[in-house]
């Protein structure tokens, strides 16, 4: 007599599983027509490697507890005309994506092996993928993007904020901070400052979280 497959018991896990591939299976195939419109540029062609990886990692973890993931490719895929606005799109995506890894850790707190591959998949996109597009913004602005109306009122502005920031920043370095503040922190109602902040100190926060040999090929 043929035994039937498990089903699997819990939803929850299901559906997590497949929202966090359904938003890598999103980031492979935007960067994949970035570089199909610009050629091989970075951050694009070394982030959709480590997408690939991702989806492989996420496949396995999911075969794993006998559930099968269904690639469900985006529609309609629309890339914006200069590689600036590009990059301006990867740094929203990997936002989202950080985002989401932040919802999705909740329904997976039975499944040790999924929360940590989760943890690591948010780890790579704040610490290698939101700051190479964060620099591909700024390598590719022009002198009307980069240049200031008025520099001293934006000095003056973010001398302003300062406070906040290096209070934020006493947080990381005691591993104070959580989960809630470092999205806040990663929003974009933040200038430049907190994302450069972040970036260089929140990674030697979050980089133990990554495995020695992963993510290797990203930027």
């Amino acid at each position: 007599m043929k035994v039937a497959p498990p089903v699997h018991e819990n939803k929850a896990l299901e559906e997590a599983l497949q929202r966090a591939f359904d938003d890598e299976v999103k980031a492979y195939e935007t960067y994949s027509a970035v570089i199909e419109k610009f050629g091989a540029v970075t951050p694009f062609v070394n982030s959709i490697q480590a997408e690939q990886t991702h989806q492989e990692a996420l496949i396995a973890v999911a075969a794993a507890h006998n559930v099968t993931l269904v690639r469900r490719v985006p529609e309609n895929i629309s890339i914006p005309n200069t590689l600036r606005e590009c990059c301006e799109l990867g740094v929203a995506a990997e936002i989202q994506n950080i985002q989401l890894y932040n919802e999705l850790l909740l329904h997976v707190k039975d499944f040790a092996e999924v929360q940590d591959l989760f943890y690591r998949l948010q780890a790579a996109s704040f610490n290698n993928h939101l700051p190479a597009f964060r620099n591909g913004v700024t390598s590719h602005a022009t002198p009307h993007h980069t240049a200031e109306a008025n520099p001293m009122a934006a000095l003056e502005g973010m001398m302003g904020q300062w406070g906040e920031f290096s209070h934020m920043a006493q947080k990381i370095a005691k591993g104070e901070i959580n989960q809630e503040e470092i999205t806040k922190l990663l929003s974009t109602n933040f200038s430049f400052v907190a994302g450069a902040l972040i970036g260089a100190v929140g990674a030697s926060v979050l980089g133990g979280v990554i495995a020695p040999d992963d993510e290797k090929n990203e930027a």
